[in-house]
This record gives C-alpha cells, structure tokens and sequence, in this order.
C-alpha cells in the first residue's frame, strides 16, 4: 500500500489533536484501505497519549514483536487502549461517540472473521457491535469471555492496563512475561538489532516512516519519530512541520476541495493574515470562501467526500426545518414584530426645521421680520439602514449534534432581520490544519439569499478569538452608524495550533487560555463600536465560559417557542442604548 505524505501528515495531525499535545512523537498511525488517514482511529491514538504513559506502553508493545501471533496481540492491545481512553474522552469530547459510531457503521460489513481466521478479527466484530449498542453476537463463549476482558475501563492506570492485558493474552494464548509492568520479557527471542531497524529506518530508504502492517480495525503505520527528525513547533508554518512549498500548496488545495473556492484573491488573503494573525494567532492561515465549488473538486480524495457530505447536511438541514416549518415561522413574525417595534420606538422619525418641505405657519413671521428661511418642516426617517448585524455561527466539530438546530436559528435571525429592511451577513468559522474557515453565506444586500445559510455544516476545532477578530476587521468598513455582532457559539475554544509565549514555549488554545483570548478580542471589538452578543447553544459545562467572554449579552434557547422572547429582547436592549 501506498501512503503519501500528505496522508502521513493529515495522520499526525489528527494524533495532536486528540492528544492536545504538539510535542509528542506520533509512533503509531492508523489507515484505512485506500492509505488515508483514519479520522477516528488516529484521534483515539492521540487520546491514549493524553492518558497513559507511553513509554511504559511502548515497552510493553514491543515484547509482541517475532512471536508466533504478533499482529494478534497488537490488534488486541490497540483495542483494549481504544475502549479505555474512548470511556475516558466521550463525555468531554462529545465528537468522540459520533466518530465510533460512525466507524463502526463503515467497518462492521468488511469484518470477516470466518475468511481471516484471526481471533482478532473476531473480537473486533463482537467489539463493533458492542459499539453500536447490539449484542456481541459471538457464537463462541470463549471468544465472549476474551471481548470482555479486552474491553478494559477507563479506571485502571497505565500499570493497569499492561498488567491487565498480560493476564488476558497469558490465559488465552501462548504469551508469557516476565518482569514488572513496563518492564516485560516474552518467551521468544528477540533479536535487538532487528527491532531496531523495525522501529526506525533512515532517512532515503523505501518506506522510511517504517513499516505498515494489516491489522484487525486498520493498516498500523509504526514510527518513532515524524521522518527523520524530531518535531518543533517553532518550525511550523500551519499545523504541520518543516513543510515544503508544494505541501503548503497540497494543503491549500486540500482545504479548497473541503470548504470551496477561496472568495478573495490570494493578495487581500495575505494583507488579511497579516492585519488578524498576530500575537495569539501568530502561524495561523485563512481561508475565506462561499462554499463555491466545482464537480471535479468533489471527486479529490477525503477532502472531496467530505465535501460531499456537506451537501448532503445542507439538504438535512432543510428538511428539518421544513418538518417544523410552521412553528419556525411563527416565531420568526414574532422576532420581527419586537425588532420592528423597538425600531419604531428608539430610531422614531424627526422633524426638523428646514428650507423645504411641508409649511409651519408659525414660523412664517421669521421670514419676513428675520430673514429666517426655516420656516418648513423636514421629516428625517428613522434609518435602519444605519445599523448593520453580522451572524457569526460557530461550526466546529463539537456542534455536529446541533446542525440543524444552529442552521434554523441562524436563517430565523437573518429572516426578521430582513424584513425588518436591516442589512444582515452570515457566515460561520472552524478551524483545521492550520486554517481558520470562514464560510460566508449570504451578504447585507443578499436578501434573497437567506436560505444559503442551510449550507451550515461542522468540521474540525474553532479559534473563536481570532473569528471574532476577523468579523470585527471585516465589519468596520461597512460605515454604518451602529453595528451589531451577534455570535452563536458553544462556548468552548479550542484550537491543534499552540500559542507562542514570549518566552518561546507554546500553550493549549483551549480552556482558559481559548476563553481569555475570545474574552479579549470581544472587548477589542466593542472598544471599536461593534455590539458583540451571543446566541448559547452549549451545555451547562460551558455556561461559566459563555459569561466570561460575553458578561450578561447573552441569551441561552431552553425552548424553540422561546426563541423569538429571548433573541428579541436581547436586541431590543442593544437598539435602545443605540
């Protein structure tokens, strides 16, 4: 099999970003039969570097190496770590359920345990079924016995797992150990200068980045280092390292074939990164786009698949709104009713004394005795045209559950707003190798375009900080008087791309550190005029970050039927201090 290093790469990525952790050398990478990088599988490899010891792990794995059933205890091991740090990451990273199941779904119809004869691939059946919340369906009580000693929990430690899983390949293979956990023999030999080799291969030799071998769930990839050298954050350009030009160009064009065409030329792109990618966001690229693209861009590989998948939600998307149409409408004529209204009352008509316009017959004397020529009266409008709203929607990987209720809440938003003649923009930001997306879907003078806004879709992290930041540089040359923000986010960012310190160390975007930055470039925003407000569409983990960025300018929607009540006070308050 064939793995480009675009493949290699996308692998090592997605090891990072499960483990949260840059520093760490990817030893293991998983693929799938056509050589592309295993989203899940990948992402539980980095999860297990985040919760054990991998030193001791590695030990441990390399006494499997030249014994009789080799790549059966390793497809075991891999499935043991999958089920445990899988239990220890599904409840604070809800991206994790939907991934196996979706792994499961693809992988169980080519697992055939009676062609192969590997007990491994035996256990993997009953596994993926386990997954899927059916019954294990082996027949064999033995093989029922070894899935459930392999399907460790999420409460043993390192020492744990290894003294765990000897006690299961004792009893029901040939294996034997000898020493402590993390310090393991076998009853083979082994022959050093061998394992050496297998563990790393210089630098120009056919297949450097080591071997790949089949295994029960994927083809394994086993490396110590990422190439020849070890990696440093210093050196990135985007997410990953020491990349040549053409990868740099790979990359791009992998990032189009995922998103669409790039809506600005590469030279406004350039001039942007280099007004928004600073300090907090130094090594970050853009990709600004109308999610525009052609047949062909949907026939490229993972990318394009992927793509094709977006098509599809947007077509879920609009069927789900179409199921509840009515009550959707209902509470967008209430939204725009308490717009229009609190227009009316707070951007009211004035009339001013002027040369022109309709008579006052009281003031005609000034004219004659005083040479006053005001002695009409004007009628200024109350201009909504001099307040602008801008729609940022949050589309990280963490909303995936949410689609089409976030898509809803955009388009019913964007629908008052428009007929109550405000200019309104919409588009929605991720984060993924390195980029931040913005996805534009429908611009102040589109009205007839608010049905774009079905095209939302989630992929990869979300740099909210550096999204706000870009909304706020692209909303100050709309020279309107009064302008609003208005953000519907789950309030968690978290970004693979570190932070560089001043001191030349790197920080998790996530946590704290995410939750600060967003705080501080809403601030920045509202120090230059724009209103920044959130639509919460979290969990009760995330509502003590949502306060923290937003203060009280926020609203959470317990309930569709509320919906018009909360979004439409909360803009009812910003037009009155208008």
């Amino acid at each position: 099999m064939e793995i480009s290093e675009f493949e290699k790469k996308r692998a090592a990525n997605l090891i990072w970003n499960g483990a949260q952790d840059y520093t760490i050398s990817t030893g293991f990478r998983v693929y799938d039969e056509e050589g592309r990088a295993e989203l899940y599988w990948n992402s539980i490899v980095g999860a297990i570097h985040k919760h054990y010891d991998w030193k001791k792990l590695k030990l441990f794995y390399n006494t499997f190496y030249e014994t009789i059933d080799q790549t059966v205890y390793e497809s075991l091991f891999w499935i043991a770590l999958e089920n445990a740090a899988f239990l220890k990451e599904k409840d604070v990273r809800p991206v994790f359920p939907y991934l196996r199941q979706e792994y499961a779904k693809r992988k169980l119809p080519h697992v055939k345990p009676g062609i192969s004869h590997s007990r491994a691939d035996v256990i993997l059946l009953g596994h993926l079924r386990r997954s899927l919340g059916r019954n294990a369906g082996l027949p064999d009580p033995v093989d029922v016995k070894l899935l459930d000693a392999i399907e460790i929990g999420p409460e043993l430690d390192t020492d744990g797992v290894i003294d765990s899983l000897t006690r299961t390949l004792e009893t029901f293979f040939t294996y034997r150990r000898n020493g402590k956990a993390g310090e393991t023999g076998r009853k083979e030999h082994i022959n050093p200068f061998s394992l050496f080799f297998l563990r790393r291969r210089k630098n120009g030799q056919a297949g450097n980045l080591g071997p790949v071998r089949h295994l029960a769930f994927g083809y394994g990839e086993h490396v110590d280092e990422y190439g020849s050298a070890v990696l440093d954050q210093s050196h990135l350009s985007v997410a990953f390292a020491a990349y040549s030009a053409q990868t740099d160009e790979g990359l791009k064009e992998y990032i189009t074939d995922y998103f669409g065409k790039p809506a600005l030329d590469d030279k406004t792109t350039k001039e942007l990164e280099k007004a928004c990618c600073t300090g907090n966001h130094t090594d970050v690229k853009l990709h600004i786009t109308r999610g525009e693209y052609t047949e062909d861009m949907l026939e490229k590989g993972y990318a394009g698949k992927m793509h094709k998948a977006a098509i599809e939600q947007a077509k879920a998307n609009e069927k789900a709104y179409e199921e509840r149409r009515q009550r959707y409408h209902t509470q967008i004529e209430k939204l725009t009713e308490r717009i229009r209204n609190s227009l009316l009352m707070h951007l009211d008509d004035q009339v001013v004394k002027s040369s022109y316009d309709r008579l006052n017959a009281g003031r005609i004397w000034r004219a004659l005795k005083l040479g006053d020529d005001k002695v009409f009266d004007h009628t200024i409008r109350g201009d909504s045209g001099n307040l602008t709203v801008d729609i940022l929607l949050d589309a990280s990987t963490s909303q995936i559950h949410r689609q089409e209720t976030v898509s809803a809440q955009g388009y019913m938003i964007a629908m008052a707003l428009t007929a109550c003649h405000i200019p309104v923009r919409v588009y929605s930001f991720c984060s993924m190798n390195g980029y931040t997306i913005l996805n534009q879907f429908r611009d102040y003078d589109e009205n007839d375009r608010n049905r774009e806004i079905f095209r939302f879709f989630t992929a990869g992290a979300n740099r909210d900080g550096l999204a706000i930041r870009l909304a706020a540089n692209m909303m100050k040359n709309n020279h309107a008087d009064h302008r609003i923000l208005i953000v519907l986010s789950d309030c968690k960012p978290n970004d693979v791309i570190k932070v560089r310190t001043g001191s030349g160390q790197y920080r998790d975007y996530a946590a704290a550190l995410g939750v600060s930055d967003t705080s501080a470039e809403v601030h920045a925003a509202r120090m230059q005029g724009i209103d920044v407000l959130c639509v919460f569409t979290g969990e009760d983990d995330a509502l003590t970050n949502c306060r923290r960025i937003y203060d009280r300018n926020f609203v959470r929607i317990r309930s569709l039927d509320l919906f018009a009540e909360a979004v439409g006070s909360m803009l009812q308050n910003r037009i009155r201090e208008l």
